[in-house]
Parts: structure tokens; sequence; C-alpha cells
């Protein structure tokens, strides 16, 4: 194996290593996406805001997320 090579893979595996951090490049994807719960529908929508479902109009409510719930 050719060093050039070696030394490639070695660093396309420990910019995304959790030991050793986020690459230099690594965006931050983080969004503000989250799941919306009609209980008179049973439907879930995965949308940014919602307050009222657009199927019956009865008020939606926000499912947890992990950090909501101390997961993470």
């Amino acid at each position: 194996m050719s060093p050039n090579f070696s030394q490639r893979i070695k660093s396309l595996f420990s910019a995304t290593d959790p030991a050793h951090g986020p690459g230099p490049d690594a965006q931050d994807r983080t969004t503000t996406t989250a799941l919306w719960c009609c209980a008179e529908c049973s439907k879930t929508f995965i949308v940014e805001e919602m307050d009222i479902c657009p199927d019956c109009g009865s008020a939606v409510e926000q499912t947890p997320t992990e950090r909501d719930l101390g997961l993470l």
C-alpha cells in the first residue's frame, strides 16, 4: 500500500472519528424540524411549526425529542 493512499485513508477516518472530534469542514446538521401528532386523526406530521391539524382542524401536540426526555 502506498504511503499516500494510507495517509488519505487515515485522514478520512480520523475526520469523522468521535474520539478526534469533527473534521475541520464538518457542518452543523442541527435542524428545527419536529414531529407533531394529531390525536383526532392519529396522524403525525414532520414540520418546523404547527398548531392545527391541516386535515381535521384539531390542535396538535409536539412529540418530545430524546433531548427533551433526558436521553441525550
